[in-house]
């Protein structure tokens, strides 16, 4: 019956996959019959498409807990409700449950699916499926197996590595590897092998398979953890002297709804573009309201409003990088009304009716426990519906950094200045003369007066990146700061920031000199170099509230000229927080499974 068992378990089966784009455009089925499930090669490329499902189909806190847990501990986005002790380090072994619990859970599920295939694939006669088709089959679904491994082990550390066959049914207690190397040795295999054996183009040309692209970028990263550079440095080239992967020559076009697999994707999972691969969302046109678009409109737009963006980030760009205007729609004060968004034309603080409440016209936000009113614009594309989009896990601008990253580490700083003055090239609009950002076939139009015309000037990165290093009184070296600042900048709002500042052992660096604790300041004042903290108020009935504006609401207009807004800090970084803690629920079901240091 174990033919059943992995159907069972993913309680779907899937109809014929034509060679096409549409790999993953499938229907549902029910649960299918045992009998020949792998007697035909047709059943083996379904038992591998149920394998992609399993990115497509738990829920949407699968996804959503890549960009909190990415993002919200770098101050960079901040969150106010259930999940604001994400943005303060305050998060506990039970809190923000459906971040750190859901991950693991289908994380773990999705390895079953894995692993189940990768058994039955083993018996599978070359007379059904030719041995090279076959090593293909086992190279994506090791390598989804080691993607999933990945995420778990940059966010949990070290956890229990179920091989090929291996599910929580079967090996129910299972203990964590004894060190982080070791769980990383077996991640880069799946991956290295992989690697060795995709091509850089897709399987048949099915959008949405592993490559070899792919397999060698995650190799890479995964060598740098293993402090490998000189392997993941080739590996990097690797896939840049392969020109299969580009920058798009706007850098809004990296984040569009409905640019799945562009050129610069190297690794995504596209929801849009897969749609009935999940009976959960029930995703219909855009209308699909559950994922992050929602999430990144300002609540005066009827958002959730959660991509709240720190006044930090905003002026950490320097004037002429465009990466701030395709991505971030802030407040300003001084000048009495916010940023447009550049493609909907929706002002932050848009005007209210006379005499009525204007709770969006403030620096901090008194609707969102005085949250920045600052909003990403990287989804934010369309002001009456909603949509899911492609969540690009590993994009070519990632690559590039990484690539520079290494080659640093190497002895190799003239290429790493290189490449990351190639990506600020991009970032200054320089590569978008003669383009067209509509012949992508995007359902909205691009503004086109948006666009260079004509190549700018692009200021040095080392130098830049030399006064920025002393301004800030950062104490590592002028290219780690440099790498750090293009990462907030080039991959703000997507998946990786903390876990490349704890990588990098930045972290407390970088909350110093960006973050610096201040007594829960709101604004600073440049002329006397001194935060200043809101008064507490304290109401009739004895309730003490903290309004976050009343510092700038009570300032005379030569006072404003010098106050600008800050994030309140007053906790101080706490190591245990390299890592989240392992859920309950797998300390409880696994008695072998140790709790992370300090939770």
């Amino acid at each position: 019956m174990k033919k059943l068992a992995i159907y069972a378990l993913m309680s779907m089966s899937l109809v014929a996959v034509s060679c096409s784009e549409s790999f993953l455009d499938v229907e549902h089925y029910g649960i299918v019959s045992p009998e020949g499930v792998y007697s035909d090669p047709e059943n083996v490329l379904k038992g591998l498409t149920a394998v992609y499902q399993g990115f497509y189909n738990p829920s949407d806190y699968y996804i959503k807990p890549h960009y909190p847990l990415a993002n919200l501990p770098t101050l960079d986005t901040q969150a106010d409700g259930w999940d604001a002790p994400m943005s303060s380090h305050s998060w506990g072994v039970a809190s923000q449950s459906n971040f750190f619990m859901i991950a693991w859970q289908y994380s773990y599920a999705h390895i079953a699916r894995a692993n189940l295939f990768l058994r039955d694939l083993e018996g599978v006669e070359e007379s059904v499926v030719p041995a090279a088709t076959k090593q293909i089959y086992e190279a994506e679904a090791r390598a989804i197996r080691a993607y999933l491994y990945y995420f778990l082990t940059i966010n949990f550390s070290r956890v229990p590595m179920l091989m090929t066959g291996e599910t929580y049914q079967t090996s129910p207690n299972k203990a964590r590897p004894e060190s982080d190397a070791e769980a990383w040795a077996l991640i880069k295999e799946d991956f290295e092998f992989a690697a060795s054996v995709l091509d850089w183009q897709p399987g048949d040309g099915q959008k949405g398979r592993f490559t070899k692209g792919a397999a060698l970028a995650y190799a890479g990263k995964v060598n740098m953890y293993l402090g490998d550079y000189e392997r993941a440095k080739s590996q990097y080239k690797q896939v840049v002297d392969s020109k299969t992967y580009q920058l798009n020559p706007c850098y809004a076009m990296t984040s569009w709804v409905d640019n799945p697999w562009n050129v610069e994707a190297v690794w995504e999972v596209a929801f849009p573009q897969y749609p009935s691969m999940t009976n959960i969302w029930g995703y219909i046109g855009n209308n699909d309201y559950r994922h992050f678009t929602q999430q990144s409109k300002p609540r005066e737009y009827s958002g959730w409003g959660d991509s709240f963006t720190s006044y930090e980030l905003v002026r950490s760009f320097e004037p002429g990088d465009k990466r701030r205007t395709y991505s971030i729609a802030g407040w300003d004060g001084h000048a009495g009304k916010g940023d447009v968004n550049f493609v909907t034309g929706d002002p932050i603080g848009k005007p209210v009716a006379e005499g009525a409440a204007a709770p969006f016209r403030d620096w901090f936000l008194s609707t969102a426990e005085f949250k920045p009113n600052n909003h990403s614009m990287k989804w934010w594309r369309v002001n009456t519906q909603y949509s899911s989009h492609s969540v690009n896990l590993y994009r070519y601008g990632g690559v590039l950094l990484d690539y520079a990253e290494c080659c640093f580490r190497t002895g190799d700083t003239g290429t790493g200045w290189q490449v990351l003055n190639e990506l600020r090239n991009r970032a200054w609009g320089n590569l978008e003369p003669g383009t067209d950002p509509d012949a992508s076939g995007s359902f909205l139009a691009f503004p086109k007066e948006v666009l260079n015309t004509s190549v700018v000037p692009v200021p040095d990165a080392q130098t830049v990146y030399t006064a920025y290093k002393a301004e800030k009184g950062y104490t590592s070296d002028v290219w780690m700061v440099a790498m750090i600042q293009e990462r907030r900048k080039e991959l703000y709002y997507e998946y990786s920031l903390y876990y490349d500042l704890i990588r990098c052992n930045m972290i407390e660096e970088w909350l110093d000199c960006e973050y610096p604790k201040n007594n829960n300041a709101s604004f600073y004042n440049t002329a006397t170099k001194q935060y200043v903290v809101p008064t507490p108020k304290v109401d009739e009935n004895g309730i003490t509230t903290i309004d976050y504006n009343q510092p700038w609401n009570d300032a005379s207009p030569a006072e404003r000229a010098n106050l600008i807004p800050v994030t309140a800090r007053n906790w101080d970084w706490n190591p245990i927080r390299k890592v989240f803690p392992i859920p309950v629920e797998e300390l409880t079901a696994n008695p072998l499974m140790t709790q992370n240091e300090g939770y």
